[in-house]
């Protein structure tokens, strides 16, 4: 994992109205990083109705003069607009790959194909595609991010996320979350005293997880272990302790992935609160 926070900001907005709350976002990490932001808008011609050349470039005229009305105050960033013909995912890893992104930034809110593909299946494509953290923006922002959970298998593909919180948002709070598994718990005599004895032993590794990957947070790191399914229990986790931001990696020894990506994934993008940082694992490359 890189040490420098992100250089280059790449924000995907469908133009609806939610996505002012990634467009505040991506302007508040752009000035915290002192980052380039790159505002990127799909026109989609399969989801247009008599699709012409006229009706094309009025669309995009459309989108320029919007985009150019809100970006025209903000002169503390250097930033620049791509509007492009194509599905929405393409165009983002396109743009993300060309102009050499080191994040992509947006939300889930619009109506058209874009909002939609941010809360489906496509999410898995744009993540493993992308190689680089997807930070999708569900709140208002209020403040800096505060309060951080990061889920985590414990394995070294997950360490990214922990890394990447630590590195990108120093001042905040940062909870290991860990859900552990226990096989054939049915079949047990004494289940609750089984299953503490499991959350002790899940927590000693979940502590020497976090020494081992940040030997200088000492105790700073908080440590929640809890029995069962990681994304249900996320997102209670996160409402339980108003947490500002998740982030959890990909491609893990569990299979994390699978928790995060597909149906969980769309479910856990629309119920959680908080905004989510989906963070590629170690060794995760580009399929392009």
């Amino acid at each position: 994992m890189t040490e420098n926070p992100p250089r280059h900001l790449l924000l995907a907005t469908d133009l609806s109205a939610r996505c002012d709350r990634a467009q505040d976002r991506a302007l508040d990490l752009a000035r915290a990083w002192k980052a380039k932001l790159t505002i990127v808008h799909a026109l989609d011609v399969v989801s247009m109705t008599g699709t012409t050349s006229t009706i094309l470039a009025a669309a995009r005229r459309r989108a320029s003069s919007h985009l150019d009305r809100e970006f025209a105050d903000v002169g503390d960033i250097a930033w620049d607009i791509d509007i492009r013909e194509g599905e929405p995912a393409d165009v983002i890893l396109a743009v993300a790959r060309e102009r050499n992104c080191d994040m992509i930034v947006t939300g889930i809110a619009g109506n058209d194909a874009l909002g939609h593909m941010l809360v489906g299946g496509t999410t898995a494509s744009v993540v493993r595609q992308a190689g680089l953290p997807v930070l999708v923006v569900k709140k208002r922002v209020r403040q800096a991010y505060r309060r951080i959970v990061v889920a985590s298998d414990l394995s070294e593909a997950s360490t990214g996320a922990l890394e990447m919180g630590a590195l990108l948002f120093p001042p905040a709070h940062i909870t290991l979350f860990h859900a552990f598994d226990m096989p054939f718990r049915g079949f047990l005599d004494d289940k609750d005293g089984s299953e503490r004895g499991r959350a002790n032993l899940a927590r000693k590794d979940a502590k020497a997880f976090v020494a081992s990957h940040l030997p200088d947070a000492g105790n700073d790191v908080g440590i929640h272990v809890a029995h069962g399914d990681p994304a249900p229990l996320l997102a209670e986790f996160a409402i339980k302790e108003d947490i500002d931001l998740l982030l959890a990696g990909t491609y893990g020894r569990t299979g994390l992935l699978g928790a995060l990506i597909g149906s969980v994934a769309e479910a856990l993008l629309e119920e959680v609160e908080c905004d989510v940082m989906i963070v590629p694992g170690r060794g995760v490359r580009s399929d392009g």
